[in-house]
């Protein structure tokens, strides 16, 4: 023995799965949403100001919740990332293992 300890190590992370279906998830609720807001009518309430300010609001929130949407699909993506990282390193870890023995 050369005093070197040698493991097989498995990366499995659930967590970073559920997060990843989460972010997705949240991105995919968002879009239709965000599909949904150019298409109120805000002359409903009436007075010419109001109905104006309610058009600001609209189209910020719209372009507000589809900038979320894109950090949400970029999250999972970056989830998969790791995931994929953990998995190729522990490949190489095994292998290295092997090759030790």
């Amino acid at each position: 023995m050369t005093g070197v300890a040698v493991a097989d190590l498995r990366i499995t992370d659930p967590a970073l799965t559920a997060a990843q279906a989460t972010f997705r998830t949240a991105g995919h609720r968002l879009a239709p949403v965000v599909r949904a807001l150019p298409g109120l009518e805000t002359e409903v309430v009436g007075a010419a100001p109001l109905a104006g300010r309610l058009q600001d609001a609209q189209e910020l929130l719209g372009a507000e919740l589809g900038i979320v949407g894109q950090a949400l699909a970029q999250l999972a993506d970056h989830a998969s990332q790791v995931g994929a990282a953990f998995t190729q390193a522990d490949q190489q870890l095994s292998q290295a293992a092997a090759a030790a023995r």
